[in-house]
């Protein structure tokens, strides 16, 4: 398994281009670049991103092309906050293009998860959400726009359960739930390859679907797929290893509801998780249910029965 790798670009007009957009967001960054495009062929498909490694002397950066929600999440909540994400060095917009240059950050991915990374990922994702936690939902304290974003979004995706009732009915405590559940600051897409190990610990990369957000979206994303047989995404997890990170994250945050609670968010976030997985399928008959669907089909109906006996059955 090859997983996440990067190669020179040799095309002289996409190095031109791309020195453009450097040069409009750092003009001060002179001499030669040295630039490489990230890869990934970790679940058996080549996948080419938008994302380039740029080198000048001993400095190192991360230039991405992205939209003005990740550029205005690292303005208005990122930038200097001594938070677990890159350091911003600035956006643009060139050609309706928008582009964000990031601080590199040397290390590797979550893929192989392991048990110190449980109490990292805790201890990163708790600063984040200790800084932004929203208690209470009024209208003055919205901070910015991407709730309801998400939540028109998961209102939809209702819509491919109409002939799986028990799916219906259990997802529809969780759409319920959403309306009060505490927010903060959300990556959005807290998965294992959007997280960076390394001697300081875990830092949260791709900030392009974030937002403010029900505190457990995240929660629930890092630990809703990958098992011990790397089936059916490339990312390695145990049930022992997502204990020690819930547990760990919970006591690390200041502001949280009890802990029964909590881990009812959690499995209600989770199967939200795996109805995303599962809902084009649902949606669309053609489609060839495959193992993958098999895999996240039969997780959602293990948590549906769960969610259908109650928040009080649990034991915990």
């Amino acid at each position: 398994m090859k997983g996440l790798y990067i190669e020179k670009i040799k095309n002289i007009n996409h190095i031109n281009k791309l020195k453009e957009v450097i040069n409009e967001i750092k003009p001060q960054l002179k001499g030669d670049l040295d630039i490489e495009r990230f890869h990934d062929n970790g679940e058996g498909v080549d996948r080419t991103y938008n994302v380039y490694k740029v080198k000048i002397g001993k400095l190192e950066y991360i230039l991405k092309k992205t939209d003005e929600n990740e550029i205005g999440v690292y303005e208005n909540f990122l930038d200097g906050k001594n938070l677990p994400v890159p350091k911003f060095e600035g956006g643009t917009c060139i050609n309706k293009t928008s582009w964000i240059l990031i601080e590199y950050i040397p290390g590797m991915d979550l893929r192989r998860f392991n048990k110190n990374m449980s109490y990292e990922c805790a201890d990163s994702l708790s600063h984040i959400f200790n800084m932004y936690w929203q208690e209470n939902h009024f209208e003055e304290n919205k901070l910015d726009n991407r709730f309801d974003r998400y939540l028109r979004r998961i209102n939809k995706r209702a819509n491919c359960l109409k002939n799986e009732s028990k799916l219906y009915f259990a997802y529809s405590v969780f759409l319920e739930r959403q309306l009060t559940c505490p927010r903060t600051l959300c990556n959005g897409d807290f998965l294992q390859c959007n997280a960076i190990k390394n001697d300081s610990g875990i830092t949260l990369i791709d900030w392009g679907f974030s937002g403010v957000m029900p505190y457990s979206l995240d929660i629930s994303r890092l630990i809703a797929h990958g098992s011990e047989d790397f089936f059916p995404f490339p990312f390695y997890m145990t049930d022992e290893y997502r204990k020690i990170f819930l547990r760990e994250l919970y006591n690390k945050l200041l502001y949280k509801p009890d802990y029964k609670q909590f881990i009812w968010d959690v499995i209600l976030s989770c199967l939200n998780e795996c109805i995303e997985f599962i809902e084009s399928e649902l949606n669309d008959s053609t489609i060839d249910r495959d193992e993958v669907f098999n895999y996240y089909y039969k997780n959602a109906h293990i948590l549906s029965d769960i969610i259908l006996k109650g928040k009080e059955q649990l034991n915990v």
